[in-house]
């Protein structure tokens, strides 16, 4: 399905904290709110079926830094989820496809990683100017000339962090819930922990905060809510924004098009698929 004009991905993350007496607001002193009830895990759950079962986008990226330079990249993205096919393919998750299309000193190179469940990930990349493919470790590493790292584009699974529900607020005058996620160690993620605030009409997460390893918050990512539209059922903002705090850069991200739940080939994401253009 073809965006017209600019358009978004994401892409893409259990101690129940309910609201207390000082915050029922209208619900009266003696009633709660009919999501109380929610821990944060149950609250990323929701998060998480919001998806399709597969997807290739087409995403633009605008990075801006201090000095006001801007830079376009483009890139495919493929991810499927296999969840079904466990059985079949030793405890895989789901399975992400990165291709970049511009600028030309990386067109065509790309990267594979599989989300595997109590088990590190595997993450492989493809150089085109190297012409070969190799098995790396991408925790911190961005996609190119952006702020967003590969950990921040990737859906995240259930299993991947665990969760704290905090007190719910407003964020860009919406009702949200708001859930700290703290990553697995066998994650070997880039962050010590990221909260997340997440649309309680559709749940879709409009506004994260990440921390790094040494504890110092690095990054923000807002979503435009106005942007927020429905595909096939499930819904998606097409306009983000990601923030380095401390490179005090930015980065627009865009969907220009998105297929649904295509009928991905078994070989969409055969490691030597990667050196195919």
């Amino acid at each position: 399905m073809r965006i017209r004009g600019p358009a978004l991905l994401i892409v893409g993350l259990c101690l129940c904290a309910p609201a207390g007496a000082d915050d029922i607001g209208p619900y009266g002193e003696d009633a709660l709110p009919p999501d109380a009830h929610l821990t944060g895990e149950e609250i990323y759950d929701r998060v998480a079926q919001n998806r399709f079962r597969a997807y290739i986008q087409e995403v633009s990226l605008f990075s801006s830094d201090r000095g006001g330079a801007e830079q376009e990249t483009r890139l495919t993205v493929t991810w499927e989820n296999f969840r079904e096919k466990s059985k079949n393919d030793a405890g895989i998750l789901s399975k992400t496809k990165v291709r970049y299309t511009h600028p030309f000193e990386v067109m065509h190179s790309g990267y594979l990683i599989i989300n595997n469940r109590d088990r590190p990930n595997d993450q492989f990349v493809y150089l085109a100017s190297r012409r070969r493919i190799r098995r790396i470790n991408l925790a911190g590493e961005n996609l190119f000339g952006t702020d967003f790292s590969f950990e921040d584009v990737v859906p995240r699974e259930l299993e991947d962090s665990t969760y704290r529900r905090l007190p719910d607020a407003l964020v860009q005058e919406v009702p949200v819930f708001v859930v700290e996620a703290t990553p697995r160690f066998q994650e070997d993620s880039e962050y010590s922990r990221f909260i997340l605030h997440i649309e309680k009409q559709r749940y879709v997460p409009i506004e994260n905060h990440y921390w790094d390893t040494a504890g110092v918050q690095v990054k923000r990512l807002q979503a435009e809510v106005e942007s927020i539209t429905e595909f096939d059922g499930v819904w998606m903002p097409l306009r983000v924004t990601m923030r380095h705090l401390l490179h005090e850069s930015l980065t627009r991200m865009m969907i220009q098009k998105v297929v649904p739940n295509p009928d991905l080939s078994l070989r969409t994401f055969d490691i030597r698929a990667l050196e195919t253009h």
